[in-house]
């Protein structure tokens, strides 16, 4: 059984949960990984004069290789599974469905980091649906690795979350968030999205 909690200071829009995963569930995702590339993430922007690595500076494994479905199956379902739980209890948003995972790597040789920014997008005609809840999940041990906290915003008062292995964070997708400069070590995480409805 995993321990959770709803961050007090955000009143019921932060669930955090330690242990929410056991150590074979990591054991399985970094065994899965081995025998995958990561590519440098990319992002949509409107701004072409900007510095992209000064805005999202990280490498990235889209969790979809169809040679790996049985591996990848029950590490989604189990995920899936207690996320629309935490949704359903907390606050009921309309999941239909899940995005890809992304696993991400923030390292201190590059200085690692995602700036601001929401997952939630406005409605579009081609998009009937769009995030509703995010998640991180802790990969690596909150020890190996120094900055590359998660920054959630709601007022004007950001709160830092660093993740250890097996916790997760939850949150509603519009939500301002960002990675902060990893200077010291590697930070690994899987990240994702429920979606649903565009509102």
């Amino acid at each position: 059984m995993f321990y959770c909690d709803l961050n007090p200071s955000f009143g019921e829009h932060i669930f955090t949960g330690k242990n929410f995963v056991d150590s074979s569930f990591i054991d399985t995702v970094k065994n899965y990984l081995k025998n995958q590339k990561l590519v440098k993430a990319e992002f949509s922007h409107n701004d072409s004069d900007k510095d992209l690595d000064s805005i999202r500076n990280s490498q990235i494994h889209w969790m979809t290789d169809a040679k790996y479905k049985d591996i990848l199956i029950p590490l989604y379902q189990e995920l899936a599974t207690k996320i629309r739980q935490v949704n359903n209890n907390q606050w009921g948003l309309s999941i239909e469905g899940w995005e890809p995972f992304q696993y991400s790597e923030y390292d201190e040789s590059y200085g690692g980091h995602y700036d601001w920014h929401i997952d939630y997008m406005m409605k579009q005609p081609n998009q009937p649906l769009s995030r509703k809840v995010s998640f991180s999940l802790g990969i690596s041990d909150e020890n190996d690795y120094e900055g590359g906290e998660l920054l959630l915003k709601k007022d004007r008062n950001p709160r830092p979350f660093k993740l250890d292995r097996g916790e997760i964070i939850i949150f509603p997708s519009w939500m301002l968030h960002k990675v902060t400069p990893v200077t010291k070590g590697l930070r690994k995480v899987i990240v994702g999205w429920g979606i649903g409805p565009v509102v």
